[in-house]
């Protein structure tokens, strides 16, 4: 019985961590696609901006879409990964000078 509590606490975290690994990965590519938007925009390029911005948030949904019907702990393991890498990337931006 104890053996088979262990193994559905495993496969749980397993769960999560998987959803986490994506969202690190997915938030990575996010916020680097964001900051190539800025420039972008800051080069007076607005439609490839706006190209670029559709395209980051169809590949942010779709990603979240799947990882919704993977289940609760992939979902919640995705959106902690993609906040995790919104954190890293405000961290980096602040140590630019």
């Amino acid at each position: 019985m104890i053996d088979a509590a262990f193994a559905h606490l495993h496969s749980a975290l397993a769960l999560f961590v998987a959803g986490l690994a994506v969202g690190l990965l997915v938030g990575a590519v996010h916020f680097a696609s964001l900051r190539r938007n800025a420039a972008l925009f800051v080069a007076g390029r607005p439609f490839g901006a706006l190209l670029l911005q559709l395209s980051r948030f169809a590949l942010t949904a779709a990603v979240f879409v799947v990882l919704a019907k993977a289940g609760v702990l992939v979902l919640l393991g995705g959106s902690g990964g993609f906040m995790w890498t919104r954190c890293i990337a405000l961290t980096l931006r602040r140590a630019e000078p």
